[in-house]
């Protein structure tokens, strides 16, 4: 049988090189797989449809790119991300592929689920340097439940608290499926995708739930606010400092916090741990209050990130990724068959053949109803 082949420029094969995410030693062991980018072999440049889409498979890019006249340009996502220095980071191919995917989440919600048919008032309500107002809006929407003692606990109800006001809440820890891409809570924490109809918030879940649920609120304050904080060119310090005075104020308020703070014998961890923030904002809180000198706080070294788990229901955490009233709007389109299996699968974030099995789990589950 013969061997259709199609020759790829040198050009594009550099640009792919240069363009993934991979490590060094995963891009040797793709140039070793590969024959036809040896330059001594016969077929040099010149694979077959299959090999090239394999190739582009590996490197995590389009295969269209690689039968362009020339390298693609890469498109200017000016992405002002909540980094752990507060610093915009440089956007890498696996944190571009997470904003595409959340875009498409978030356009197919607004256009075609049914459920985004009209403006949302709380965005914009409240000026950007208005913070007293903030917090009190804060607090007319969500309710922080002391009851609850984990901090896992209480990301997880703030995030079902936030979604019944129409904000599309998703988190994830890596681009594409699996877990072969993480995204590094260096690179970015949270993001906001803004939209009068359909605003996302977007939380890396590879962050400890400390730091999501500050995150959460973060996010949050920038769609009150009415700013989006993913495609702006330049941050506005100024107000990411007010908005980090915001959420500070509504997770540990004052009178409640210099109470809590004296119960703990000014202890900084568990004052932290009473309010389900980190040992860092709790110590940023006492200091704004003039209840401690910085010089005078001791603060715990706590690892950032949550504790990896062994196992678990890969279908329950498929769910998890996204906003339940995202989910229900998506299988119901499913099961009226207004949108394909193969749609419905991508649109969740899953292959195909997880698609019955995460439907069922969907269903059965009081939690994303």
């Amino acid at each position: 049988m013969v061997t259709n082949r199609v020759h790829v420029k040198k050009e594009l094969i550099d640009w792919a090189f240069n363009t993934t995410d991979l490590e060094i030693e995963a891009k040797k062991i793709v140039l070793k797989k590969h024959k036809w980018l040896d330059p001594t072999f016969k077929y040099y440049l010149q694979p077959s449809l299959r090999q090239i889409n394999e190739f582009a498979t590996r490197l995590h890019i389009p295969f269209g790119a690689l039968l362009l006249k020339h390298a693609p340009k890469e498109e200017d996502i000016r992405v002002a991300f909540r980094t752990r220095e507060n610093v915009p980071p440089k956007v890498s191919l696996t944190t571009r592929d997470v904003i595409y995917e959340m875009q498409r989440k978030q356009a197919w919600f607004k256009e075609e689920s049914g459920r985004a048919t009209k403006k949302l008032e709380i965005i914009g309500c409240v000026a950007p340097k208005d913070v007293d107002a903030a917090v009190e809006k804060l607090r007319e929407m969500l309710f922080l439940n002391r009851n609850i003692k984990t901090a896992r606990e209480l990301y997880k109800d703030i995030r079902a608290q936030i979604a019944k006001h129409g904000i599309l809440n998703m988190q994830k820890g890596s681009a594409g499926l699996g877990t072969q891409r993480p995204l590094k809570v260096s690179e970015v924490r949270a993001f906001v995708i803004l939209d009068d109809y359909a605003p996302l918030i977007f939380i890396n879940q590879k962050d400890s739930y400390t730091a999501r649920i500050f995150s959460l609120i973060h996010e949050l304050v920038h769609i009150l606010h009415g700013t989006d904080e993913l495609l702006q060119n330049d941050r506005d310090i100024l107000e990411e400092r007010n908005i980090n005075k915001v959420t500070s104020r509504f997770l540990m308020p004052r009178d409640e916090f210099k109470s809590q703070f004296e119960l703990a014998k000014r202890n900084i961890l568990k004052t932290a741990n009473y309010f389900n923030v980190s040992p860092q904002a709790a110590a940023i809180r006492a200091e704004e209050l003039h209840l401690a000198d910085p010089n005078d706080i001791e603060i715990p070294h706590v690892e950032n990130t949550p504790p990896k788990k062994k196992g678990g229901n890969p279908y329950n955490n498929a769910l998890s990724f996204n906003d339940p009233v995202y989910m229900n709007a998506l299988v119901n389109s499913q099961e009226q068959g207004k949108l394909l299996p193969t749609d419905a699968s991508a649109l969740i974030g899953i292959s195909y053949k997880m698609l019955d099995r995460t439907l069922k789990e969907f269903n059965e589950s009081v939690e994303f109803r």
